[in-house]
């Protein structure tokens, strides 16, 4: 009888995901977010596939597809740039 194998590998770029997301809740850190959503949007960008609700294509629904990217891209910017500007904060 053949031996299966059960090993399946720990997910670690999203347990510490989870973990940042979690700190940046606890400590009020906007910029986590930013680095977040470019983490999100960058192989949106490359794969052609968002999530919004649902998958978006940008070869079917491009216009929808480069509304949600920008998006992402913008509220990233703006997040980053608390670090910088952190009177910024107010504006939330």
């Amino acid at each position: 009888m053949a031996q299966r194998n059960n090993y399946k590998p720990i997910k670690w770029r999203t347990i510490v995901g989870l973990i940042l997301v979690y700190l940046a809740v606890w400590f009020n850190w906007y910029w986590v977010w930013g680095i977040l959503f470019l983490l999100w949007v960058v192989p949106d960008i490359l794969s052609g596939v968002t999530y919004f609700m649902e998958p978006i294509e940008k070869k079917e629904h491009p216009v929808l597809f480069w509304i949600i990217v920008i998006t992402w891209l913008l509220m990233s910017f703006f997040f980053i740039g608390t670090l910088v500007f952190p009177e910024w904060k107010s504006l939330q």
